[in-house]
């Protein structure tokens, strides 16, 4: 889609172009262009602790500001998160005082969501990092994104309630982590999709071996699948969320065969009925030392959003043109 229309004539074309083909958009590759500081870039650079993922080029424009923890689009949902450069800087970002979040540099522990990280999997060289090397029995770090108009392309993500929404990223794990020897892998990593209502369609993961997995309920177990995360390289989801039927599938890009394979069959049933997909909820386990502290990268997320319905079209016309004109005033 063109993102600098604009001006007049410009809802014609854009219904035109919406019309011709769902809406694509990136959540982001999570540099300064996509609202990401750099990897370290200030005492504040937590996702939680500024306006991330809402300012620079691709979205919104604007620059870098600090807020009150846990008011932009990241949110810390657990006691474990939210890293500070030193002790001194988390007493002054938390004026309220203790408890604090159980991370900080001055406990040489870090459990954190970083943007604008190296390595990156593609030329920008830059991801999303989480980390989490709190000791065992900490307890997990959990986070919620609330996806906003940007990344569906100027549509309001609770508004479009049908048709399919493909969600694609890519994820590189770091080395399998077993604390406990002769026992089965736990948990490490759990990605859950979510509606404005709260509502769980389904959660996709790898355990602290690197096996990946998938179930519909935080209360089912979880369902193999013949893969082992590559934990120097970068494979690949693709999640298609069929919100008129309530159902969902999901295929993995396997690295080493360059090669996508369907590991959830098309018309599976959702753990619940979604309806609509507003929020990613990610968790990471604690006690993860393997390799460079246990860091796990995240990078390229990409959404295909449904065409909106001809009644609604013309008011997505209007966001999505108000959108770009902010955008393209922040440019100049």
């Amino acid at each position: 889609m063109n993102r600098n229309l604009c001006g007049p004539g410009a809802l014609v074309a854009l219904a035109v172009a919406l019309a011709a083909s769902p809406a694509q958009a990136l959540l982001n590759s999570f540099t300064s262009n996509d609202g990401y500081l750099p990897q370290y870039g200030t005492a504040w650079g937590e996702v939680s602790h500024y306006n991330a993922g809402q300012h620079g080029a691709n979205a919104g424009g604007g620059v870098y500001t600090q807020i009150t923890a846990d008011s932009g689009l990241w949110k810390l949902l657990s006691p474990v998160g939210a890293t500070f450069a030193n002790a001194g800087d988390r007493a002054a970002y938390l004026a309220g005082g203790p408890p604090y979040p159980i991370s900080s540099g001055a406990s040489g522990v870090g459990a954190y969501i970083l943007g604008g990280h190296f390595p990156g999997r593609t030329g920008d060289n830059q991801n999303l990092a989480l980390r989490n090397d709190t000791p065992l029995g900490t307890g997990a770090m959990i986070y919620e994104y609330v996806i906003d108009a940007y990344d569906f392309d100027g549509l309001n993500p609770p508004s479009v309630t049908a048709g399919t929404v493909d969600v694609e990223f890519y994820f590189c794990p770091n080395p399998g982590d077993t604390p406990n020897p002769g026992t089965a892998p736990s948990d490490k990593f759990t990605l859950s999709f979510k509606d404005s209502l709260g509502n769980v369609g389904f959660e996709w993961g790898y355990a602290r071996d690197n096996a990946v997995t998938w179930r519909k309920n935080s209360s089912d177990p979880w369902n193999a699948t013949p893969f082992i995360a590559d934990a120097a390289n970068w494979d690949g989801v693709r999640a298609s969320i069929d919100l008129s039927a309530d159902t969902f599938s999901l295929d993995y890009y396997d690295i080493s065969a360059a090669s996508w394979n369907n590991i959830v069959p098309a018309g599976t049933s959702l753990g619940s009925p979604l309806q609509n997909l507003t929020v990613l909820r990610w968790q990471l386990e604690d006690g993860l030392f393997a390799g460079t502290g246990g860091k796990n990268y995240f990078d390229d997320f990409n959404f295909t959003v449904p065409i909106p319905e001809p009644a609604a079209l013309a008011l997505a016309g209007v966001g999505a043109i108000i959108l770009l004109a902010r955008r393209r005033a922040a440019r100049t």
